[in-house]
């Protein structure tokens, strides 16, 4: 099964074998959907719209049935143009978290408080983007833990990679990286932060290396 968002605000559940889309598997949200994301368990889903909404669904592994759970306004009209969901490692008191890009000039970090998906803002870094079609993308780094402590990045309008540490209250920003002459849309790490890629709208791909 996959899930699929669409323009016209469904969200739904496909099976891939049979090319059926799911009874029970599918709603609706306010605007065009951009952005999903299942938390680890494959139990929550979250959606993102141009219009500035997260959308919180409870999935049935079974079934493919979704229902709707909770939806918070980030910031109207401001588009979520990505959305990312971790756990820490470590098993001290820690939330799991979602990670969204917003069209709104950040990055914003949320944990996920309730079994239905509600989220409690945390966190919001600052980075160049405004843009509605601009798709920018972040990711959690892939070493994640209570004591050792963990990092986002993210891309930008103003053609840069940025670093932010989520538990740095002064300063998050660790690191910048230039190279890229357009809007960096998309960043990706290997599993043990050695490589990360990094993309851009004029189709530009960097390797950078540790």
């Amino acid at each position: 099964m996959v899930v699929i968002g669409n323009s016209k605000g469904m969200v739904q559940v496909l099976n891939v074998s049979t090319g059926i889309y799911l009874k029970g598997g599918s709603s609706k949200t306010a605007g065009s959907v951009l952005s999903v994301v299942f938390d680890p368990s494959g139990k929550l889903l979250w959606a993102g719209d141009d219009r500035g909404y997260i959308v919180s669904y409870l999935f049935d592994l079974h079934s493919g049935r979704l229902t709707k759970g909770k939806k918070i306004l980030v910031n109207e009209n401001c588009a979520i143009t990505c959305l990312s969901a971790r756990n820490w490692a470590s098993r001290e008191a820690r939330d799991p978290s979602l990670l969204a890009n917003c069209a709104a000039d950040a990055v914003l970090l949320f944990s996920i408080i309730r079994q239905d998906g509600s989220l409690e803002l945390k966190r919001k870094f600052p980075v160049k983007h405004r843009s509605q079609l601009a798709m920018i993308r972040s990711s959690f780094c892939p070493i994640m833990s209570f004591r050792q402590g963990a990092c986002i990045v993210t891309g930008s309008e103003d053609t840069c990679v940025y670093f932010f540490d989520l538990e740095r209250e002064q300063k998050p920003c660790v690191n910048k990286l230039q190279g890229h002459s357009a809007t960096v849309i998309d960043v990706c790490f290997n599993y043990d932060e050695s490589l990360l890629a990094s993309s851009d709208a004029r189709g530009m791909v960097i390797i950078w290396k540790r």
